[in-house]
């Protein structure tokens, strides 16, 4: 089985997780995809980060989603693998992400962290489109209005849809069920799930649909191996892919 890795935050086990770096490495390895996480700043831009919160990574208590981008470009991030290596690191745009990603003909995991309209979708989309990478990009997100709009209102390619489960405090340790993987095959969606939190049997349900089973975060060889031989899935996020 072809089983894709894919880039957890970059090679965010060898770099600040979500910065140009930690994608310029991931792009040197064989990795299928490269995944990231995107917010839009007050003044519409859209920039690359796990957290709302700049707490974690930059040490700056204030919110992405309240500052314009000139001032996120001035705060350097802090926190993450190997930072002190590579201290200069700044908030990545999304347009410096996809601009890596297409050089080394790469897939862009795209995870949508905020409830998105259909407008600032497009308005994605688009970005998206301007590099050539439409056929090549995946949308993640944990947030079903989001997912659902791609998927039914813009008509993106439903093959290339993947809701995330088990990311948010409320479903963190909520089994994959029976009823998440009907709606799934209602919509024509794939899954992207905490590797803990799904079985075999649902793999399998969603396979015969021709769906696809993406896993994260996977970090030994005992969990990589579990998830490609017992569980079948179809791809695997990670922090190190080489592992």
């Amino acid at each position: 089985m072809d089983v894709k890795r894919i880039a957890h935050r970059g090679l965010s086990a060898w770099a600040p997780e979500n910065t140009e770096v930690s994608f310029r490495r991931a792009a040197e390895t064989d990795c299928f995809g490269i995944e990231c996480d995107v917010w839009k700043t007050l003044d519409g831009r859209y920039v690359i980060s796990h957290d709302n919160s700049l707490k974690r990574m930059c040490g700056v208590h204030k919110n992405i989603t309240d500052c314009v981008f000139e001032e996120l470009s001035k705060i350097h991030v802090t926190g993450g693998n190997l930072v002190e290596e590579m201290p200069t690191q700044t908030i990545c745009t999304l347009q410096r992400y996809l601009s890596i990603v297409t050089k080394v003909e790469k897939t862009a995991v795209i995870e949508l962290k905020e409830e998105f309209e259909n407008r600032e979708l497009q308005e994605i989309i688009d970005i998206v489109r301007a590099y050539d990478m439409f056929d090549h990009t995946i949308f993640i997100s944990g947030l079903a209005k989001t997912i659902l709009r791609l998927r039914h209102d813009l008509c993106f390619p439903k093959e290339r849809l993947q809701y995330v489960h088990g990311a948010r405090p409320r479903d963190s340790y909520v089994p994959v069920n029976d009823d998440l993987i009907n709606k799934l095959i209602g919509h024509g969606i794939g899954i992207d799930s905490r590797f803990t939190l799904i079985r075999e049997e649902h793999v399998d349900r969603l396979h015969d649909e021709g769906l696809t089973v993406n896993v994260w975060t996977v970090n030994t060889k005992k969990d990589y191996k579990h998830v490609t031989e017992e569980l079948g899935v179809d791809m695997v996020t990670m922090n190190d892919v080489n592992l």
